[in-house]
C-alpha cells in the first residue's frame, strides 16, 4: 500500500506542463482563452506610449470596466458599462472636450456620459478587448520560442513578440496571463491578478450627458 501509494505521488509529481511544447503563439491564445473563461481580473501598472505616461489600475469584467486611468499625471476615474462610458468630471477633462473653463468648473465632481465617438477609444478596455490583443497584439508578431522563468516564485512561460514585448504566463491549468512588458516605442509593465473574482460594476446615479451639454 505505501509503495503504491509513493509510486503514485511520484508520477503525480512528474506530469509535463500543460504549456509544454506550445508556441508563443499557441501559449498567447491559451491565456486568452483562461482570461475569458475567468470572466474577469485587476490590471495594474504603467506604459510609455509615444512618449506619453499612462497608469492604469481597472477591473475588467465581462464587456464591462471599472478604475482609474492617469496620463501626464491627471487621474480620470471611469465606469464602462455595455458599452456606454463614464467618467468623473474635473474642470482639466472637461475643458478636453471643447467645454469654456468656466462653464467646466461648475461640473467638477458630476459622473458624465461620453459621447458614443469618444467612448469607442475604450474599447479595448474590457475583457474581451484585451484577450483580442493577447491573441493578435498590434505591435509585432509572436515569436514562436519561448523561455520558461519564474515571477515572484511561480513557474511562469514567457512569450516574446517581435518588437521586445513580453507576455508572462503562469505555468499551470488555467493558464492564465500574469504580466505584460512593453517593447520598442512602448515601455512599461502591467500586471493582471485577481483573476475570476467579481465586483460590482454599474452605470452610475445622476449622469450629465456630455453630448447634450456641448450642445446646449
Amino acid at each position: 500500500m505505501l509503495l503504491s501509494a509513493a509510486l503514485l505521488l511520484t508520477g503525480c509529481g512528474g506530469d509535463d506542463s500543460p504549456l509544454e511544447g506550445k508556441t508563443g503563439p499557441e501559449v498567447a491564445e491559451l491565456a486568452a482563452d483562461a482570461l475569458e473563461e475567468a470572466g474577469s481580473v485587476r490590471m495594474a501598472g504603467t506604459m510609455l506610449e509615444d512618449g506619453e505616461e499612462m497608469e492604469v489600475d481597472l477591473q475588467l469584467q465581462g464587456d464591462d470596466a471599472a478604475g482609474t486611468i492617469t496620463v501626464d499625471g491627471t487621474e480620470i476615474e471611469l465606469i464602462s458599462v455595455d458599452g456606454d462610458v463614464y467618467m468623473l468630471a474635473s474642470p482639466d477633462l472637461l475643458a478636453s472636450f471643447g467645454l469654456p473653463e468656466d462653464i467646466a468648473a461648475q461640473f467638477e465632481g458630476q459622473w458624465i456620459l461620453l459621447p458614443a465617438e469618444d467612448a469607442s477609444d475604450f474599447a479595448d478596455f474590457s475583457l474581451k478587448g484585451f484577450a483580442d490583443e493577447l491573441r493578435n497584439p498590434d505591435e509585432g508578431d509572436i515569436k514562436e520560442k519561448t523561455r520558461k522563468d519564474e515571477l515572484d516564485g511561480e513557474s511562469v512561460v514567457v512569450v516574446e513578440q517581435e518588437d521586445g514585448s513580453t507576455l508572462t504566463v503562469k505555468d499551470g491549468d488555467p493558464a492564465y496571463p500574469l504580466q505584460i512588458t512593453g517593447g520598442g516605442e512602448s515601455e512599461g509593465t502591467v500586471t493582471f491578478s485577481d483573476h475570476g473574482k467579481k465586483m460590482d460594476i454599474s452605470a452610475p446615479d445622476d449622469v450629465l450627458d456630455l453630448e447634450e451639454l456641448m450642445g446646449s
